[in-house]
């Protein structure tokens, strides 16, 4: 679950070998019409949210082709991972090893996430399943704001772009396109940790007041390329007799920030290189093409319009500042004869925003126009204006989106439908959705379905990952924190690969909470319990297990009969799929020892209801020295020989442990404080390793561990060591 990055390196694996990412600068001569879709929804200019939705329908299927359970099992739906098909290559490690950089993407078993979507009443989702993508007109609120990347434009003012700070919990719809795989532009800004997430959403109604200080006005007297020449006018005609001077006037200058319906003679800015010159009168054709204000050729469509827009800020940086005035000029005083020029110049800003940032010389006078639009509710577009300010906010954090826009996607935004409702899944098999727009990222979503389980801590909600699973492939990935949805779902439906985009719990350091609703219940119990009953977290290093362990298995078995909804006293034939695996096959107790045990028990089970069964059982096994641990199978290599030995490594808060295949008693563990570094190789063969540096200052050795997982242990160990630093800041402070 280590960070990845669709944008630099997507779909590593199948995706990029049969549907080859489509990158913003192969859109120069791209040609795709712009499909008609009905709807019969109405724009979100005006911010007013709508009933009216857009609907795109796409498959998705169950994922279950790594799953191996037995039969008898699905009476209660309790699915565990099996630990047969765990990896027993048993390559040698001799040879030159390559280093694997940490920007490399993870791969996590989609057995072992899958393990813990199942229904408990049996019901396994083996057919296929119909997400229904709505695009929903959503009042867009504006979010805060940082400096981006800088351009070549003449400073006349620091900026001073303090507006308050908040995060929109969504963006716009999805499609099918191809993505682009060029890696992020060096001025792009570096992301923000998942701690953005916990900003809310500013009201539209209530952005930051503009302070008047940075109008366009302003900024083009200063760096406007015609600004230049009316100066030169004004000074010329100042050293010349009053008879022979060349009048100007101010309207020359508002001229030049104002709409206008023909295409310019050259870049508004000053450019200095004429092939960017060329670019920026080809950007504006663009602009007004697809705004209306000139017809459309027969070769060019509206999609193709923004098409080009995109592709040209993508490969020249110098491009973004100009457009973005090109933009602002143009959603200026507009008085186009077509009625809909004002509307499509503020979608297409909103579209822009999304996905570059403009430099810190031009930022403040580019929030100080769309603050002042927002905050004017007299303005038809104050609304779309919001979603603009929120969009470039989320790209000053985040870097922006990487992939080109879908064609729906594209056609919704012209149509101003600035949202879509993705289904997203929980442990258990239950669906939530979450409105999700075009600047809508993965901390977004986490934040926001985190509070529908009641987690409002921010440095709680950190523990929780969204997790992309994709039919065929034998791992996933979890998406990144600064990751764009709409960049993940659009490779995912161009490709036509049927996918899950699931929530769960990845890190467990925090206690469980008291207050707890039933959904939080239900997210942990259905990861828990598949563990639970396939033996994980269960000691065995004695012949007879210890009385209290028996106790508590007879008291779960009674409570997970109940959390299944069922009112009789377990029987014989029942019971033995309410224990762990191993215990059935020990000696002592005996199946009939055992009934009488777990009957014994239901009477604390038999009233209670679904939840609280569900949350008892969780209460119980958080006693146990495993709970909350995540389980890899490895093979430690030892000393300089070939040789290895199996292992199941477990993570939990409380460290790194090596249990015995066995009997899941610790070998070897070491704390946190104690693990010094992490490093990933890859041997000539194609095995991974991950090299594990635990010791002091005095004393350190180096573990080598075989295991195709070891993205995700790297990621959960950082992930735990960063928790207990901060746990014992907050402690100190």
């Amino acid at each position: 679950m280590q960070k990845t990055k669709w944008g630099q390196q997507k779909f590593e694996k199948n995706i990029s070998e049969n549907f080859p990412a489509r990158s913003l600068d192969s859109l120069a001569n791209s040609s795709n019409p712009s499909e008609s879709i009905s709807d019969d929804s109405h724009d979100s200019d005006s911010g007013a949210d709508t009933k009216n939705s857009f609907t795109v329908k796409c498959e998705v299927y169950a994922q279950n082709a790594a799953q191996k359970y037995s039969k008898p099992e699905k009476l209660y739906g309790y699915i565990g991972s099996d630990r047969s098909d765990r990896d027993s290559r048993s390559d040698s490690i001799t040879g030159r090893m390559e280093t694997i950089p940490e920007e490399i993407e993870t791969k996590v078993s989609v057995k072992a996430i899958l393990a813990r979507f199942e229904n408990l009443n049996g019901k396994s989702d083996n057919g296929s399943k119909e997400n229904i993508s709505v695009y929903s007109k959503v009042k867009e609120a504006s979010s805060g704001s940082e400096s981006g990347s800088s351009s070549s434009v003449k400073s006349i003012k620091d900026s001073n772009g303090t507006d308050n700070e908040k995060v929109v919990n969504n963006s716009s719809d999805e499609g099918s396109t191809k993505a682009t795989t060029k890696n992020k532009q060096e001025s792009s800004p570096k992301h923000h940790p998942r701690d953005s997430r916990g900003d809310g959403a500013q009201s539209p109604s209530s952005p930051t007041p503009p302070s008047g200080r940075y109008s366009l006005l302003q900024f083009a007297m200063h760096n406007f390329r015609q600004s230049a020449e009316l100066e030169n006018l004004k000074m010329d005609s100042m050293a010349k007799p009053k008879d022979k001077r060349k009048e100007w006037t101010w309207k020359q200058h508002t001229d030049l920030i104002k709409w206008q319906g023909v295409p310019i003679d050259g870049p508004l800015l000053r450019l200095e290189d004429p092939e960017l010159s060329a670019l920026s009168i080809e950007c504006f054709e663009c602009i007004l093409r697809y705004c209306g204000d000139l017809p459309l050729m027969p070769d060019m469509s509206e999609v193709k319009c923004v098409y080009t827009v995109l592709m040209h800020c993508h490969k020249f940086i110098q491009l973004r500042d100009e457009v973005y005035c090109q933009l602002m000029k143009q959603t200026t005083s507009n008085k186009s004869p077509h009625p809909e020029s004002c509307q499509r110049a503020w979608r297409l800003l909103s579209i822009v925003a999304a996905y570059f940032a403009c430099s810190d010389v031009l930022l403040p006078f580019l929030m100080e126009h769309l603050t002042s639009a927002a905050n004017d509710r007299r303005r038809i577009c104050h609304g779309t204006a919001a979603v603009c300010l929120s969009n470039l906010r989320k790209t000053q954090r985040c870097g922006g989106r990487k992939n080109v826009p879908s064609v729906e996607e594209v056609t919704a935004v012209s149509a101003g439908r600035s949202a879509r409702r993705q289904i997203y899944r929980l442990p258990g098999g239950a669906e939530r959705v979450v409105n999700t727009r075009c600047s809508t990222v993965v901390a977004d979503v986490i934040s926001e379905l985190c509070g529908l389980i009641g987690v409002t801590s921010e440095v709680e909600q950190q523990e929780f990952s969204l997790y992309c699973i994709v039919q065929g492939d034998a791992f996933t990935m979890p998406l990144a924190a600064d990751e764009y949805i709409l960049d993940v779902t659009t490779e995912l439906h161009k490709a036509a690969q049927p996918f899950y985009l699931i929530f769960c719990r990845s890190v467990w350091y925090h206690p469980l909470k008291h207050d707890s609703s039933p959904l939080y219940t239900e997210v942990l119990f259905n990861q828990v319990a598949p563990d639970y009953l396939e033996g994980l977290l269960l000691r065995l290093g004695s012949p007879n297990l210890p009385s209290s362990i028996v106790r508590d298995m007879s008291l779960i078995a009674a409570l997970l009969h109940r959390a299944a909804d069922l009112g009789h006293s377990p029987n014989l034939k029942e019971v033995k799929f309410l224990l762990p695996k191993p215990v059935l096959a020990l000696r002592e107790p005996r199946p009939a020892q055992w009934l009488a045990l777990v009957q014994t028990s239901w009477g604390q089970a038999a009233n209670l209801p679904v939840s609280t069964a569900k949350y008892r059982v969780l209460q119980v096994l958080s006693n146990w020295s495993l709970f909350g641990s995540s389980f890899f199978a490895v093979k430690r290599v030892i000393g300089e020989s070939d040789n290895s030995q199996e292992h199941i490594l477990a993570l939990n808060k409380n460290g790194v442990h090596f249990l015995d295949m066995n009997t899941h008693e610790t070998i070897h563990h070491w704390p946190y404080a104690e693990v010094i570094s992490t490093r990933k190789v890859r041997s000539e063969d194609g095995a991974l390793f991950l090299d594990m540096k635990c010791g002091n200052l005095l004393q350190q050795r180096v573990t080598r561990l075989q295991t195709e997982q070891a993205h995700e242990i790297s990621r959960l160990v950082r992930q735990y060591i960063n928790l207990e630093q901060e746990h014992s800041t907050r402690l100190h402070s």
